[in-house]
Parts: structure tokens; sequence; C-alpha cells
């Protein structure tokens, strides 16, 4: 089954329109809630984040999305990289998604980030990758693990792609809400002091008291849970 994502773009190019990161969560936030839709899972189960992503609808745009596993990646420069993300026109409709399990080996946090990172190029990309495959094969590498951390904020120096991959990569596998939560949680757990540091999601109520665990308790034991 197959859902839509809808965000501001432009519609020659097909490119999303510069987002803020509020924008980019809201997103990752729909793609979780077709994932794990009844409970706040903490982990997402990879398999079941990439059958439910397999067709995607994109501003109009029907996406499939193709994943290899066993692809041995390299950049332009031949050189081992974790992922790409690419669209060919012998593939029509497809974005086309590698990892180099070899380069990422056995950690899982990075080939969870690398994942999510693709995938996002894949929601915020596809559609003018798909636009431009009739061109020689468009294609987006992630090349070590510093990629998938923030590039610079400058707005002449930003790199919008990279910036709203690595966003919805976090909001994706680490939503701030979810987060807190646990944070209040463990918190209470551990009978750390808490204190309201005046966030849209405060530690503590306006009464000075430890929020109670409504909503919080579902989340025990489940932080290493799938």
């Amino acid at each position: 089954m197959r859902f839509e994502l809808v965000y501001p773009y432009d519609h020659r190019s097909m490119e999303p329109h510069p987002m803020k990161a509020e924008h980019i969560w809201s997103v990752a936030e729909e793609v979780r809630a077709r994932i794990v839709p009844r409970r706040p899972v903490l982990r997402i189960d990879l398999e079941r984040l990439i059958r439910a992503t397999r067709s995607i609808v994109v501003n109009g745009i029907a996406i499939t999305t193709h994943w290899d596993f066993e692809r041995s990646v390299r950049d332009k420069q031949g050189r081992e990289a974790l992922g790409v993300t690419e669209a060919d026109a012998a593939v029509p409709g497809g974005v086309l998604i590698s990892l180099n399990a070899g380069l990422i080996g056995d950690r899982d946090y990075l080939k969870r980030s690398t994942l999510a990172h693709e995938l996002g190029h894949a929601l915020f990309d596809g559609p003018s990758m798909l636009r431009q495959a009739g061109q020689p094969a468009f294609a987006m590498v992630t090349p070590d693990e510093s990629h998938l951390t923030p590039p610079g904020r400058g707005r002449d120096s930003m790199d919008w792609r990279e910036y709203r991959a690595n966003e919805f990569m976090g909001a994706l596998l680490a939503p701030r809400a979810l987060l807190h939560r646990e944070l209040v949680r463990r918190s209470i757990g551990l009978g750390l002091k808490l204190q309201d540091a005046g966030e849209d999601q405060p530690v503590l109520r306006a009464g000075g008291k430890p929020p109670e665990t409504v909503g919080l308790s579902g989340l025990r034991g489940r932080a290493g849970g799938s």
C-alpha cells in the first residue's frame, strides 16, 4: 500500500522549496506514523520501514524505491561510500537506494542512519531525480559517516539536499517528543532533579512537579525493542 506526501516545491524542477527543520520533521513524522501507528516505539524495524516506503506518491509523482544492500557503493572518484540514492532512465519511476554493507559492517547505528538519510533523499530529491532521469544517471552519494552530521548553515554554503536528508534522518529515528518522554521517564526512574528549561516541551509542568507518567509507562522496556 502506498501513501502520499506533500510539501512545497517548484513545479518546474520538482525541487522542494527551502524548508525549515520543523517542516522536515513533520514529513518524517508522517512516515513514522505509517510504520508505528499505534504505539510510541523508540526503535524502528528497518524491514518494516523498507516495505512501507516501497511505493510512495510525493507531490503527485509516483515513486517506487528499489533497495540494494549487496552492492559495493563508490563515488565518482572510485572511493568506497556508505550509500547512494539515484535514478536512471532504465528504471522508469524508480529511485534506487544502495547501502554498502561491507563498509557499514556490523555497526547497526550506522546502517540505520545511512538508510534513513538515503530515504530522505528519495522522498525530497526523488521527484526532481525522476524529472532528470532522461539525462545521465543522477546520483546522490553519502561518502562517509561525517556526511551524516548537519552541514554549515550559511545561506550561501547551505547544501539543502543534505540538510533535508539529515534533518529527516534525525526526526525519523529519534523524534524529539519521543526522546523527551524517554528522558523524563529515565530521569524519574533514576531520581534525578528535573528543571523547567522554558522550552516548548518543558521537563517540568507549571506546578513545578515532575509530569505525570501518562503515556510514559508504555515506553518502559522498549528502548531496545522494535
